[in-house]
């Protein structure tokens, strides 16, 4: 069974539950109207599915996303969660923090927290992110948690960064 919540030096990991879905629509909404043009806010509906997903990992008994406590208040959330990635089993490690939390490295503490629990769980299983080209902040944080950058191939859609977990 995985474990439902970690602590690091400033933050509180704690399992997604579906009482986060209100700070979820917020940190989404707040994303997209930063966005450049703004999107939408999602549609509550469409984010509640999102977070179910999240919760049906830990209720399979899986190491799964985490919501992000800073200093009391939901900062964001990410984690990892198993992936079939070019037909391997890996680890999809996932971040989104408030606009108003970001500069501080707390996606990159909860990311190398979330690299260890996954080392825990599944050694053998690399860690993967995918993410947009242009998303400088996204490949910052994958290089500061120890990820590197994977040669494109034709098909990717995202900039891929691995992490391979055991030697």
């Amino acid at each position: 069974m995985a474990p439902f919540e970690r602590r690091t030096a400033r933050l509180r990991l704690r399992r997604v539950t579906m009482d986060d879905l209100e700070a979820f629509v917020a940190l989404e909404s707040a994303l997209r109207a930063r966005e450049e043009p703004p999107r939408e806010p999602p549609a509550t509906a469409q984010s509640a599915r999102y977070l179910a997903a999240f919760t049906e990992v830990w209720d399979r008994g899986e190491l799964g996303y985490w919501t992000i406590v800073f200093q009391g208040r939901i900062a964001g959330f990410g984690g990892v969660q198993p992936k079939l990635w070019r037909e391997r089993h890996c680890w999809n490690l996932y971040y989104r923090v408030a606009p108003e939390f970001w500069g501080l490295g707390i996606a990159t503490e909860m990311a190398r927290e979330a690299i260890a629990a996954a080392a825990v769980v599944h050694p053998a299983w690399p860690v993967v992110v995918e993410t947009r080209a242009w998303n400088t902040a996204a490949i910052r944080v994958a290089e500061r948690a120890g990820l590197i950058r994977q040669e494109a191939r034709a098909d990717d859609d995202y900039a891929v960064f691995l992490l391979e977990t055991t030697p």
